[in-house]
């Protein structure tokens, strides 16, 4: 079932930064919402969490859980993420999030394979441990960052770093912009091996333009990765209302919502 690159990469924001741009940025949406997942594979239940950590209040985390029910009728984790980042600035400057740590698990066939991620400030580099039945020991990969002037996003985390970024309000209130960046594949490897034309990368070079607006007053979002193209539908308090990922066949929208 489907479920949920080193490129050296400066953030280009435009018409939206300058040089200068020393001022806090927003704090993103915190809250707990329940979507419906769909995909070709059929409709599942979506749990995502967004909000600070307790104990460290400049870490903010996302958390999202796939659920769909078993032959027995009784539902079960299919697919589950958190992900964690700190905030921080280039050069005291601009405010961004760094990505600190991750992990991640799917099951195929009632088998785990999951991925932890972890920060090695010292050596500029993300420890990437991947762990499943195929492998006799957890394999370790030390994967370099490029150098501190590129913006790194989880995937699962993109609207609440864009948000951090202050991108989101400042391209609705210009009618435009866009973001360039890194995303960084939490679930590198598994996720790509459930999705088709993904490149076999933990880094993978994005684009995050302002599409819009409708009459309800829902703002969208598209997310360029290579030849994938995501669409992301906010309210007006920045929430996720929809995502749309039309290569993929997949959706994520309210309950009850015709997606």
């Amino acid at each position: 079932m489907k479920t949920l690159l080193k490129i050296k990469l400066a953030i280009i924001i435009l018409a939206l930064y300058s040089c200068a741009n020393s001022v806090k940025s927003p704090t993103p949406v915190t809250g707990k919402k329940e979507y419906v997942y769909r995909d070709k594979a059929g409709t599942y239940s979506f749990q995502r969490e967004s909000g600070p950590v307790a104990k460290e209040r400049s870490l903010y985390a996302v958390k999202q859980v796939l659920t769909g029910q078993a032959l027995n009728g009784q539902s079960e984790i299919m697919e589950r993420s958190v992900v964690v980042s700190r905030e921080g600035s280039i050069k005291g400057k601009m405010r961004i999030w760094r990505p600190e740590k991750s992990e991640y698990a799917v099951w195929f066939d009632g088998k785990e394979y999951s991925t932890k991620m972890q920060l090695d400030e010292k050596n500029r580099a993300l420890k990437v441990v991947n762990t499943d039945p195929e492998l006799r020991e957890p394999k370790e990969n030390l994967v370099r960052l490029s150098d501190s002037k590129i913006v790194y996003c989880f995937f699962s985390q993109i609207i609440e770093c864009a948000q951090a970024l202050d991108f989101i309000n400042k391209s609705i209130a210009n009618g435009n912009g866009q973001m360039n960046f890194n995303v960084i594949w939490e679930g590198y490897p598994y996720f790509q091996q459930q999705y088709v034309g993904l490149p076999e990368e933990v880094f993978s070079r994005a684009q995050l333009s302002y599409d819009g607006e409708n009459e309800k007053k829902i703002r969208r979002f598209s997310l360029n990765i290579g030849n994938q193209v995501i669409f992301y539908q906010l309210n007006t308090a920045n929430e996720i209302v929809a995502i749309f990922w039309p290569a993929q066949g997949m959706s994520v929208g309210d309950p009850g919502s015709d997606d």
